[in-house]
């Protein structure tokens, strides 16, 4: 019967990826607790070939209807770098999460530890989400250009939101407008390489907006279904269920705006959101993920509490082709950088 119910549950979660959640919300649900539907429906495997019953297929069946949403998850790369590597173009994507504005890390080198991670991985394009500047000092935008070997910027209008560094020349750029209310950005830039252009867009996408006390329901280790806990699980679930309406009609609005890039095309950017969600689906459909191109494992990119997954990505289309992608696991924010290598595809 367990069995049963898990592996339902699994197949419930690969509907979150095509069902807005605007529309009908409870398959995200399904879909963010996708890494452990999997993981039970494996052990349920393991255990039923064990006891040498056939129900071992049933979990089976279910894991191979999702093949898709399992390569998402994870990678088993072997062929490593590319040899057009020489060639290519550096691409990092890096929420900073403020430079630590508020010392969440309690170390006073965390903004110069982000800067200088960031410059030793060499990318000629740089896009930090959560990003803030000042007008002087470390984190002024000259000061940044300089040692992220830099000459060219542009960043969102918003106090903290996005921006992208490059060492190419940047011919056209805007941002994306959402609805008010909307704690998120969207930019895109035109770069000109040699005699091609290339648009980089860099997104972050709306937050769960948690505060201190769903983390601290979170972080609980020991659960005693009182009322006051069911008033926090609900809390969270209502928080839960914002962040995915809203996030789905972000990625339907940047959507629109790619369809109509006249150039070969990147999106970068902090989603929010895992790859088996309705957002990731909206944004990559027709592009081609980095990290399953050329990844190892199950690159988590967020390192806080909730959610614990991949939710970082750099995605690019068929005008290109990723030489290379690694996680970068230095604890200076709460997301880890992410990098790529990418090629233009020669006609």
């Amino acid at each position: 019967m367990f069995s049963l119910i898990f592996s339902g549950s699994l197949l419930i979660s690969y509907l979150a990826a095509h069902i807005n959640p605007d529309n009908f919300w409870p398959p995200a649900f399904w879909g963010l607790a996708y890494p452990y539907l999997l993981a039970i429906n494996i052990l349920f495997v393991v255990y039923w070939i064990i006891r040498k019953r056939w129900s071992f297929l049933i979990p089976l069946l279910a894991i191979f209807i999702g093949y898709q949403s399992f390569t998402n998850f994870i990678q088993f790369n072997f062929s490593g770098t590319s040899n057009a590597i020489e060639n290519s173009i550096g691409i990092v994507s890096y929420n900073v999460r403020s430079f630590d504005i508020y010392k969440w890390t309690k170390d006073p080198k965390t903004p110069e530890n982000i800067i200088q991670l960031t410059k030793d991985l060499e990318a000629g394009i740089i896009c930090f989400q959560e990003f803030r500047t000042t007008k002087s000092g470390l984190l002024s935008i000259n000061n940044l250009k300089k040692r992220l070997n830099s000459k060219h910027s542009i960043r969102s209008k918003h106090g903290t939101g996005v921006a992208i560094f490059s060492q190419y020349p940047i011919v056209h750029h805007g941002e994306i407008p959402f609805e008010k209310g909307n704690l998120c950005s969207a930019i895109f830039a035109d770069l000109q390489i040699g005699k091609k252009i290339l648009r980089v867009y860099n997104l972050h996408l709306e937050s769960n907006r948690f505060v201190g006390k769903n983390y601290e329901f979170i972080n609980k280790k020991e659960f005693k279904g009182d009322e006051q806990e069911l008033n926090e699980l609900k809390d969270i679930s209502f928080r839960l269920r914002y962040a995915f309406i809203r996030r789905a009609k972000q990625a339907q609005i940047i959507r629109a705006h790619i369809d109509q890039s006249p150039h070969p095309t990147i999106i970068c950017g902090d989603f929010n959101d895992t790859p088996q969600s309705f957002t990731y689906k909206t944004l990559s459909d027709d592009f081609s993920d980095c990290f399953k191109d050329k990844g190892r494992g199950i690159s988590t990119t967020y390192a806080g509490d909730f959610p614990s997954f991949r939710i970082d990505y750099i995605l690019h289309d068929k005008h290109t082709l990723c030489n290379k992608y690694k996680r970068i696991k230095k604890p200076y924010s709460d997301h880890f950088p992410i990098l790529s290598r990418l090629s233009f595809i020669e006609k």
